[in-house]
C-alpha cells in the first residue's frame, strides 16, 4: 500500500532504468526519495497527488558527473561559477556534480574545504560533492577532509600550475598508504610529466603549425606509462585508485588485465574521448584542445569496445570551460589553455553515438554515469539509482528527439559558438531533471532555485 500524501508525484508511462533491466513503470516520489515503483499507478480521488505524464519517454538516474571544474571560488570564477555551471549541468541531466580540488584556494585543509562549500551552498541548482587535494603539501590534511566527507582525493602526476604541484611519486605512495587507512580513494591525471612537457616545448619551439600533432607531443605511450606507474604503486599498497579521464584503448587494456589481477583500480573516461578524435583540433583550433589530448580514430573506435565490456567504469565531462579569447591568448597552439565546457554536452552526446548509434544498453549507459559513479565515490545507495528509497535524483529523456547543439544557448556562464559540442547534431534530449523530488530543468528552462542543491558527503567509510 502506497502512503500517498503531501508532495507525492508520479511520473506516469516511462521507461525506468533499473539495475540490470528496463521497464515500463510508474515511478513515485514522495518528498525527497522514491517511494515506490508500480506496473500501473491508479490514484484515489481524494489524494494530494500530481501525476506527471511521461509515456514513450525514459527514465534514468540522475547523472553523477565525476569530473568536473567549477572555477569557483576562484579568480577565475568569470568562466564558470555555481549559479551559471549547477544550472548548466541541470540542463544535461546532471543531478550531483563532484568538483575537483583546483579552486583558489584549492580544497587541501579545511579552510580551502569550507569557501568551496559555502560558495557551493549558496548558489548550486543541483548536489554537490567534493574532491580532496593530493599534492606534497597537503598529506597530513587528508584524513580530515575524509572526515568533511571528501569523496576521493585528486593528483597530477603530469605538471600541474603553482597553486596545485605535481604529485611526484614518492608523495603519491605516501598519499595511497594515507588513504588507504581509511579506505580512500586516490584519482590520478595519468601522464608522465618530463616526456608531456618537453614534447609540447619541442614542437612549439620547432613552429609546428599541424594542431592535430598534439597527440604526437604527449604521446599514448605517455598516459600509459604513468597508468602503469600508478596501479604498480597501488597494487603494492593495497588502495583503491582511480584513473582520471583515460584516453587510450591500450590504457584500457592494460586495465582490464589488473582488474582481473585484482588491483583495485577503477576507470574513467570522458565523451569527447569517445567522439572526436585529432583531427577536429584542425577545425575547431584550440577551443578543442585538452589533456590527455584527442587521439586517433582508431583509438576512438577501439575505446568503446571497453565501454561496452565494462572495463571503463565512468563517464565524466571534465568541464573546465574558458573565454574564447583566453583559448587564443598566447597565438600558438602548442602554448594555449587546456580544457572547455562540457556538461550539457555529456549526455545528449552518449545517447545519440552510445546509445542510438552503437546500441549502448541504457542499464549499461546507467551504470556508466550514475551507478558505479555512487558506489566508488561512495555516495551509494543514497545517490546512483531509481530504487525505492533512494534521492528522487531523475532525468526523463527523449530517446528520438533530433536537435543541433548551440553552444551560444548554453546556460554556463561561458556561452559560445566554439564549443567543441557546437554544430553537433543530436538524437536523444533531456527533457526533465529531478533533484531529491524537486523538478529543477524542464524543456530548455531552469525551474529550480540557487541555494536548492544540498552536499553530498561520503557515505560509505
Amino acid at each position: 500500500m502506497i502512503d500517498l500524501a503531501e508532495q507525492t508525484t508520479v511520473l506516469k508511462g516511462g521507461m525506468v532504468v533499473l539495475p540490470g533491466c528496463v521497464k515500463k513503470m510508474d515511478l513515485v516520489i514522495k518528498g525527497e526519495r522514491i517511494e515506490a515503483l508500480v506496473n500501473d499507478f491508479i490514484m484515489d480521488e481524494t489524494a494530494d497527488c500530481r501525476i506527471i505524464d511521461v509515456s514513450g519517454k525514459v527514465i534514468l538516474p540522475g547523472i553523477i558527473d565525476t569530473h568536473v571544474h567549477m572555477w569557483d571560488p576562484s579568480p577565475f570564477n568569470y568562466r564558470e561559477d555555481w549559479y551559471s555551471g549547477s544550472q548548466c549541468a541541470a540542463e544535461g541531466g546532471i543531478t550531483t556534480i563532484v568538483d575537483m580540488p583546483l579552486s583558489v584556494p584549492p580544497v587541501v585543509d579545511r579552510q580551502g574545504f569550507d569557501l568551496k562549500y559555502e560558495t557551493a551552498k549558496r548558489q548550486s541548482f543541483v548536489d554537490f560533492a567534493f574532491w580532496g587535494g593530493l599534492t606534497p603539501g597537503c598529506l597530513d590534511q587528508m584524513e580530515e577532509l575524509n572526515n568533511l566527507g571528501c569523496v576521493a582525493y585528486k593528483g597530477f602526476m603530469s605538471f600541474a600550475n603553482p597553486d596545485y604541484p605535481q604529485i611526484t611519486d614518492g608523495y603519491l605512495v605516501k598519499g595511497m598508504e594515507i588513504a588507504r587507512k581509511f579506505d580512500g580513494l586516490i584519482g590520478v591525471h595519468a601522464e608522465n610529466a618530463e616526456v608531456a612537457d618537453f614534447g609540447c616545448r619541442w614542437l612549439a619551439e620547432m613552429g609546428e603549425c599541424d594542431p592535430a600533432r598534439y597527440d604526437d607531443a604527449r604521446p599514448w605511450w605517455v598516459e600509459l606509462e604513468a597508468i602503469q606507474r600508478a596501479c604498480l604503486f597501488s597494487r603494492a599498497v593495497g588502495n583503491r585508485l582511480y584513473i582520471c579521464h583515460m584516453t587510450i584503448a591500450q590504457g584500457a587494456e592494460f586495465l582490464k588485465q589488473e582488474k582481473c589481477r585484482g588491483t583495485r583500480v577503477y576507470v574513467e573516461t570522458c565523451p569527447q574521448y569517445l567522439l572526436f578524435d585529432r583531427n577536429v583540433l584542425r577545425s575547431k583550433g584550440a577551443y578543442a584542445k585538452c589533456n590527455p589530448p584527442l587521439r586517433s580514430r582508431e583509438n576512438v573506435e577501439k575505446l568503446w569496445n571497453y565501454v561496452m565490456d565494462g572495463t571503463i567504469d565512468t563517464i565524466g565531462s571534465d568541464h573546465g570551460p574558458y573565454r574564447d579569447e583566453e583559448k587564443t591568448k598566447e597565438g600558438d597552439f602548442f602554448k594555449e589553455l587546456c580544457g572547455f565546457g562540457g556538461f550539457d554536452g555529456l549526455l545528449p552526446s552518449m545517447l545519440t553515438e552510445g546509445v542510438n548509434k552503437r546500441g549502448l544498453p541504457l542499464e549499461r549507459l546507467a551504470d556508466l554515469t550514475s551507478g558505479n559513479a555512487a558506489k566508488i565515490m561512495g555516495l551509494y545507495p543514497k545517490k546512483g539509482s531509481l530504487l525505492p528509497g533512494t534521492d528522487a535524483d531523475i532525468v526523463v529523456v527523449d530517446l528520438n528527439e533530433e536537435w543541433t547543439f548551440d553552444g551560444k544557448k548554453s546556460f554556463s556562464k561561458t556561452k559560445s559558438d566554439k564549443n567543441v559540442y557546437h554544430g553537433m547534431d543530436m538524437k536523444g534530449r533531456v527533457k526533465q531533471t529531478w533533484v531529491r523530488g524537486k523538478l529543477v530543468y524542464r524543456d530548455g528552462s531552469i525551474t529550480g532555485k540557487a541555494g536548492y542543491g544540498q552536499y553530498v558527503p561520503r557515505q560509505s567509510r
